[in-house]
């Protein structure tokens, strides 16, 4: 392979970067092509000694896309991370599909806590509203304790899953380089 086809097709696979990376990485290597020629090799050597330019590629979109993770977690940005690292191997296609079977059954619990949460922390002006809808005196003690009650458990709940949140991207995003790291060990053997 030359220089030019090796270069060619590392352009080609490096889609999902933005255009000024592409040509940063395409720069860098045209300049380990200079330094190899300049070191007396010829431009097959250059190319068997970094590997598999479609490789080299999708290990480059799969760094690129736990950066986008890091800097803004939203869900197509951790879709698009999760799928960059499940092309990188046959391993991490099997580790990152049991993953999102995983988290497919936590869905439900997720939901949820999504529905239920805010609700809970909304009871004291539900039951507010109830009364100006029913009337006042429809509501008792047990009704006022139990909004209270909601609004407590609402907020320790809208805490703690504020944290387990964070903590869960935290983790999210040592997992993606872990399957990076999985990958580059692999390439040592």
């Amino acid at each position: 392979m030359s220089k030019k086809q090796f270069l060619l097709i590392l352009k080609k696979n490096l889609r999902k970067l933005p255009k000024n990376e592409k040509e940063e990485i395409l720069q860098d290597y045209e300049e380990y092509f200079m330094i190899g020629v300049g070191e007396g090799k010829i431009e097959s050597q250059i190319v068997e000694s970094l590997g598999s330019p479609k490789q080299i590629a999708k290990e480059l979109n799969a760094v690129y896309a736990i950066k986008k993770v890091e800097e803004r977690k939203s869900i197509k940005n951790i879709f698009t991370a999760l799928f960059s690292i499940m092309g990188l191997s046959v391993i991490n296609c099997i580790i990152i599909t049991v993953t999102l079977i995983m988290l497919l059954i936590l869905i439900p619990f997720t939901l949820a806590y999504i529905i239920g949460v805010p609700i809970m922390i909304l009871s004291p002006l539900i039951l507010i509203v109830m009364g100006f809808v029913n009337g006042f005196s429809t509501i008792g003690s047990g009704e006022i304790f139990e909004s209270i009650k909601g609004l407590s458990i609402g907020f320790l709940l809208a805490f703690l899953g504020y944290y387990l949140a964070k903590f869960s991207s935290i983790l999210f995003i040592k997992y993606l380089r872990w399957n990076m790291s999985i990958v580059r060990g692999e390439k040592l053997l």
